[in-house]
């Protein structure tokens, strides 16, 4: 049977977006296109495999040292400051601070029940014009803010907790968003971020109604580096699990700035019918299949922007892709390999891009990756003999840190 087709043209709507408490009136919309990028998928090169050295220099590689006081499981969100390297490991529930050397260097908070600490960290986000650092526990949704100097606690933002779920949280100017995940998704008023008054504590608004936004769709998978994205910029990115539409975070609220467009797309249809399986428990089983089968696309995720380019992996079907697209000459190229050949050659390691600067760009070699790195890279002598720190990563064990890898922005002439 042959898939309704969705084509996405300008202008595309965020009906909807701000329905707030203090009645501000219609949402940010894209009605005259202006400002947003459209990336066609449908219109991409298509390559066996994008390369690192295409677009990035050869890495700075970052060996986090290996302590029992900094034992990473699973990086959920990272931030580079100055000399500082800013990791979250929501499996620990630990904020760690690294020198860029490697170095460990402190822990910010701790877990407990005592003055300034959290009960359940999920995410954090760094105000580096007032110096402040705030951590989310979404147990007792609340913000906590420590000195992003001395890491001392400084105060605490207390949100009125109205039964859903709040993972993720992004500072922009003197508000914080933090997403909100639907107990009832068949709820008319079921939105996917909250606005909050970063002095008061107070929801100023309820933004995204996820109908318009996210096909109705609102219930959290618990992934990497989501739903935020390019954290450290004046206008940091937000996407959900079925949206389209990549929206820019700013102290002035939010406004669309790019469109994903693809015939294939996941449509309302489909995933009106996903929701109808899985019922209106958030806490139910659901079934993807469809998805699988249709191979539809679905899942804009692991977004980064550096120096006029932009990089981001999608699913079609069950299969992960990645995008590389250049916002100067509006080309786009997608595989279903982005490969760090500046490490070996026809390199396979899953290695996530997880951070952009107008230096340069973060990927990470996880933990659960480094005994296939040893297998199959350095036991095999497949390692390029002019990597950076190549004895280190030759004496990596079993049970060490994540290795982070630092590529510096190629010139490009303006």
């Amino acid at each position: 049977m042959l898939k309704p087709i969705l084509i996405l043209a300008l202008p595309i709507v965020l009906a909807a977006a701000c329905t707030g408490k203090q009645g501000r009136g219609d949402s940010p919309t894209a009605a005259d296109g202006s400002g947003v990028v459209t990336i066609d998928i449908d219109r991409a090169k298509e390559e066996k495999a994008l390369l690192y050295s295409s677009v990035l220099e050869k890495p700075d590689v970052i060996v986090l040292e290996t302590k029992p006081e900094c034992i990473i499981q699973n990086i959920f969100s990272v931030e580079l400051y100055e000399d500082r390297i800013y990791i979250l490991d929501d499996e620990v529930k630990a904020l760690y601070v690294f020198h860029r050397d490697g170095t460990f260097l402190d822990r910010v908070g701790h877990r407990g029940h005592g003055h300034g600490e959290y009960r359940d960290l999920s995410d954090f986000s760094i105000d580096r014009e007032k110096g402040i650092i705030y951590l989310w526990d979404n147990a007792m949704d609340a913000a906590l803010k420590y000195d992003l100097h001395t890491h001392d606690y400084l105060s605490s933002i207390k949100t009125q907790h109205d039964g859903y779920l709040s993972l993720c949280l992004q500072q922009a100017g003197d508000k914080l968003y933090v997403n909100r995940t639907a107990m009832d998704l068949t709820d008319p008023d079921n939105y996917l971020l909250r606005e909050i008054d970063v002095q008061t504590g107070v929801q100023t608004d309820s933004c995204l109604k996820a109908a318009d936004y996210n096909k109705g769709w609102n219930r959290n998978f618990g992934f990497q580096f989501v739903f935020f994205y390019a954290k450290n910029t004046r206008s940091p990115k937000f996407i959900e699990m079925f949206s389209d539409t990549v929206v820019a975070v700013t102290p002035d609220g939010l406004r669309p700035a790019y469109a994903i467009k693809s015939k294939d797309f996941v449509t309302d249809e489909v995933i009106a019918d996903v929701r109808k399986d899985c019922g209106p428990n958030p806490d139910g089983l659901v079934d993807l299949s469809r998805l699988r089968e249709g191979g539809w696309i679905h899942f804009v995720s692991r977004w980064v922007e550096w120096d006029g380019m932009v990089s981001f992996q999608y699913h079609k079907g069950d299969e992960r892709h990645y995008a590389l697209h250049d916002l100067r000459t509006r080309e786009t190229r997608v595989s279903t390999a982005f490969s760090d050949d500046y490490l070996c050659e026809d390199n396979n390691l899953p290695l996530d891009m997880c951070y952009a600067d107008e230096g340069g760009v973060l990927s990470v070699l996880h933990a659960y990756a480094i005994p296939y790195f040893l297998e199959h890279i350095v036991a095999k002598g497949r390692l390029k003999p002019d990597v950076d720190e190549r004895e280190k990563l030759m004496r990596l064990t079993d049970g060490a840190n994540p290795v982070l890898f630092y590529h510096a922005c190629p010139k490009r002439p303006s």
